[in-house]
């Protein structure tokens, strides 16, 4: 029987352990990734609400509407708007006057629903958890505004404050409301209101 020489089967042996198993699918896992290329985690979004964002396309989902709010079209009667919106509202309109009416379970975001001449007429809306129609919302610039609104807006100054404005958005079609996004001296939205002239420019609400 033949011998190797001991040198070769000292390279057999060094080359078989220098070679290693063969990788598997889990060495390319999304973890290892992650550790090994730290570029990958700059696509996550410094914004946690675009980070948890939901699939669904608020623009075309949000219940704002330019004609209505949910199932309540503007110009319903008061009783409509309470049959329909799918939720107890709470608030008393004394005499056909102006007032504002609320879902029972409240939220500092709205809507606040306004009836004047047992009608609604306008809906306000002060929080980013709705989205206005066409895709507008609370936390926006005016830059932002002016590229989802390229030709139907128009800029105003604010009332009161002189380092604040107002974007008008004037409605596609004939009845339906208009958009006043109000813009903060920091630039950005405050709060917005879809309504029927005269009602959408009460810059007092029903005050």
């Amino acid at each position: 029987m033949k011998a190797f020489p001991v040198a070769g089967l000292l390279a057999l042996s060094l080359a078989a352990c220098s070679q290693g198993p063969e990788a598997s699918p889990e060495a390319t896992s999304p973890m290892t990734e992650a550790a090994t290329n730290p570029a990958k985690d700059a696509d996550v979004s410094a914004d946690p609400d675009l980070n948890n964002a939901s699939p669904i396309d608020p623009r075309r989902d949000s219940p704002a509407r330019l004609d209505g709010f949910g199932a309540v079209d503007l110009g319903s009667s008061l009783d409509d708007v309470r049959g329909r919106f799918g939720a107890p509202l709470q608030g008393d309109v004394p005499n056909d006057e102006c007032h504002y009416i609320r879902p029972q379970k409240e939220s500092a975001e709205g809507p606040f629903l306004m009836i004047e001449g047992n009608r609604l007429v306008r809906y306000d809306v002060r929080g980013p958890g709705i989205v206005a129609p066409g895709g507008g919302r609370v936390g926006m610039s005016l830059g932002e505004l002016q590229q989802l609104y390229p030709e139907r807006a128009d800029l105003g100054p604010d009332k009161y404050d002189p380092q604040a404005q107002h974007l008008r958005v004037r409605p596609e079609q004939e009845g339906h409301g208009i958009i006043d996004f109000a813009l903060g001296a920091d630039g950005k939205v405050s709060a917005w209101r879809v309504g029927l002239p005269p009602q959408v420019d009460y810059v007092e609400g029903c005050g």
